[in-house]
């Protein structure tokens, strides 16, 4: 899966596209799970059309199936190398009391890795607390993420501050507004 990963990553880089990559290939990189399920990829709105390109060329695009869960602008599924691959770009979450939309940008990569030397942007860990939340079933990711931030550190309040101007159900705001004064 990882060198799939860097294989993508060359491709999107060379195309720049603004791009990072989120959810288990994130939960992984900081230790908090061990094996993760597939490469989730947040592609900047600007950037769908090349970054749909670069993947149909390399992998399988996938029919996608509606879910009552997303208002995604653009969701797309691919195969790479075996490997499924979700790519988002103008990610909507639907909730009980309307939509979250996570506003993904240059600002939302806050920290690169390297997999056989190719950069990968990563989203943050932040960003992820407040996704999980409202995403229904990830309690287990939430509380994975909320204790690691607790031991480590919020490293960028900033990111929980601006989603706390999103439309968020009341219990995701009261949580974060918890582990911002913590």
């Amino acid at each position: 899966m990882f060198n799939t990963l860097s294989y993508i990553a060359e491709k999107l880089n060379a195309g720049k596209v603004l791009w990072g990559v989120g959810a288990s290939i994130l939960l992984n990189h900081y230790g908090l799970i061990d094996k993760p399920n597939d490469i989730d990829i947040l592609i900047d709105l600007n950037d769908i059309e090349k970054a749909d390109t670069i993947l149909k060329s390399i992998g399988e695009k996938k029919v996608c199936e509606k879910s009552d869960t997303y208002s995604t602008k653009y969701f797309y599924e691919y195969v790479v190398n075996g490997v499924d691959i979700d790519v988002m770009a103008g990610l909507s979450i639907n909730h009980n009391e309307g939509i979250y939309r996570y506003s993904f940008d240059d600002n939302s990569i806050l920290q690169n890795t390297k997999i056989n030397g190719i950069n990968i942007p990563l989203t943050s860990l932040e960003d992820w607390y407040v996704l999980y939340q409202v995403i229904p079933n990830r309690e287990n990711k939430v509380n994975m993420i909320e204790n690691y931030l607790l031991s480590n550190g919020i490293k960028q309040p900033n990111l929980l501050e601006k989603a706390l101007k999103g439309n968020l159900p009341n219990i995701v705001r009261n949580n974060i507004e918890r582990l911002l004064i913590r």
